[in-house]
């Protein structure tokens, strides 16, 4: 059988793919979109939880006197301060507020799953990533958060660094469990930055699809004596708690070995409900299977399953059948239902076309209304601070 027209398609795409990604990065430094947006103005910091604005000026006075540099900018003929985030977060240290990992020596290791696509899976992960960073309430625990992408479709990996949603099939999250690296290597290789600092993707390659399909020989070759089903958390996840806050999970709508991994290295698994009549039948078919599927990986041997599950809304509106759907998730899942929601917005799905999210995206960048951006913004922030406070709670009680 002659194959030329096909690989040749296939070198096409791939070519294309590569263009693609190179002019929007070019485009990104051209005019200066490369970097993470949003600054604090002194009073804008002085707002913050715990601070006041003779706090934030005797802590400010203090560090530029032991030789701290603050950014600062020209507006007009009068300078004023320009600080980042990871500038207000040494404020918050220099006064000595613990951080999260001073709280948590470990990273919560937070799931999402679902077998029906097109749930927002990986708009969630990479959004609540960086919303749990930046959020203005949440500054303080200068948190580290990773997104473990094992979607083949490489979402998560697009929108938190788009340089490497191509895929290297050497360094993806897939290979990471089967080459059980180091944790040092697996920091140097594996994990890259996003454009908010201290938000990291492990990336996922289109690849990763074939590797799941045969896990259970390659396990056999490769990982002789491991079980198949808890080889993420040995050889991935248990050498990064220490380095994380969150390590948030993102698989592929399919009951495959990266599902069945992603349970078994979760501390806590999370539901995404969209509340379309099909949609929420699909889902409740997956709750509904979610004792059957435990039950098997019990008797497979493993010794770890999360303890505690969570659902909430996605794609949600003000519809009547969005609100009965909402009834129903209610009655499922009771006091574990998120009192917050993400939107049907679609401001979601124009910021992936620049490679972006709704935190991320500069404004200026962004070619669709902004009021919807705002919107989808603070729900997603809102968002974030009730899973923050929600797994705290959890943790607290546990």
């Amino acid at each position: 059988m002659d194959l030329s027209n096909f690989l040749q398609t296939g070198s096409y795409a791939r070519q294309a793919l590569q263009q693609l990604s190179e002019n929007e990065a070019n485009h990104k430094i051209e005019f200066g979109f490369d970097d993470f947006h949003v600054r604090y103005n002194k009073a804008a910091v002085s707002r913050l939880s715990g601070f006041s604005r003779a706090i934030v000026d005797k802590a400010m006075d203090e560090m530029e006197s032991d030789g701290y540099v603050f950014n600062k900018k020209l507006t007009g003929t009068v300078e004023s301060y320009d600080l980042t985030i990871e500038q207000v977060v040494a404020i918050y240290e220099h006064r000595g507020v613990p951080k999260l990992s001073d709280i948590h020596e470990e990273a919560v290791v937070w799931f999402l799953a679902n077998l029906k696509g097109g749930v927002t899976k990986s708009v969630t992960a990479s959004t609540t990533a960086q919303a749990l960073r930046t959020h203005p309430q949440l500054l303080k625990y200068d948190q580290r958060i990773l997104v473990i992408d094992l979607d083949p479709q490489a979402s998560s990996t697009m929108m938190l660094n788009h340089r490497y949603s191509i895929g290297d099939q050497n360094y993806t999250s897939a290979q990471a469990i089967l080459q059980n690296p180091t944790r040092a290597e697996l920091l140097e290789d594996y994990i890259v930055e996003s454009k908010v600092k201290n938000v990291f993707v492990m990336p996922a390659s289109i690849a990763d699809g074939f590797i799941a399909s045969n896990w259970e020989a390659l396990c056999a070759e490769h990982l002789p004596g491991q079980n198949p089903n808890m080889v993420l958390k040995e050889n991935v996840i248990d050498k990064l708690k220490k380095d994380f806050s969150w390590i948030i999970i993102d698989t592929g709508p399919h009951l495959d070995a990266f599902l069945s991994n992603g349970i078994v290295a979760s501390d806590v698994l999370a539901t995404p409900l969209p509340p379309a009549q099909v949609d929420l039948h699909s889902t409740l078919q997956y709750i509904g299977r979610l004792p059957s599927i435990m039950e098997q990986l019990i008797a497979s041997g493993v010794t770890h399953l999360p303890e505690h599950h969570f659902a909430f809304m996605t794609k949600f509106s003000k519809s009547v059948q969005d609100k009965d759907a909402l009834s129903i998730a209610k009655a499922v899942f009771r006091e574990e239902m998120l009192d917050c929601s993400i939107p049907n917005s679609i401001a979601f799905q124009r910021c992936a076309e620049t490679f972006d999210t709704v935190i991320s995206v500069n404004p200026k960048e962004y070619a669709g209304d902004l009021k919807s951006l705002k919107v989808a913004k603070e729900a997603i922030e809102d968002f974030a601070l009730s899973v923050f406070q929600h797994v705290q709670l959890y943790l607290r009680a546990n």
